[in-house]
């Protein structure tokens, strides 16, 4: 990742907002946009205080970098680690759903 670090204000939106609507939100009836809709959205609420021109590929990069790389923008370590903990506690509900399916199926 290059470019300037993203400030605390970018990635609070970045993850709180963005990423619960992004192709990667944690619900799947949560993805409701693109990243070019979610870049889109995040170059008008960051308005004024924008540090740079977000894009579809930006966005996707960011998320990437921090989530499956290991790699964490410095202001943005909490955020990282609390989505991480909801996509696993996603992952260990959809388990225990077909755990149960599965004792239900054998009954």
């Amino acid at each position: 990742m290059g470019g300037k670090t993203w400030s605390r204000q970018e990635e609070r939106f970045f993850w709180k907002t963005i990423v619960p609507q992004s192709p990667k939100a944690v619900k799947p009836a949560d993805r409701i946009h693109d990243w070019k809709v979610c870049a889109e959205i995040m170059q008008r609420e960051m308005g004024v205080n924008a540090r740079r021109k977000y894009s579809k590929l930006m966005l996707f990069e960011h998320y990437f970098q921090n989530v499956q790389t290991g790699h964490k923008s410095p202001c943005a370590r909490e955020f990282v680690v609390e989505h991480k903990r909801e996509l696993v506690r996603s992952q260990e509900r959809m388990v225990t759903l077909m755990q149960r399916e599965a004792v239900m199926a054998n009954l």
